[in-house]
């Protein structure tokens, strides 16, 4: 099974070193930063709500 924990760590950090390059640039950029960061922000509240709904026994998947 893919390590889908470990994948989204790497880009979330890769995306923030990404805004972090955007914001240090014009301001033509400010629009598009803040659209990343709402993505990933609203990406980061959609992975930990359903991390505790993973995590439960009840929702475990078989997969064969």
């Amino acid at each position: 099974m893919p390590d889908y924990k470990a994948m989204y760590y790497h880009l979330a950090g890769r995306m923030a070193t990404a805004v972090d390059a955007l914001e240090a640039t014009t301001n033509a950029l400010v629009d598009i930063t803040e659209k990343l960061k709402l993505a990933q922000q609203i990406t980061e509240e959609m992975f930990i709500s359903a991390s505790d709904d993973e995590d439960s026994p009840d929702n475990e998947s078989v997969s064969e």
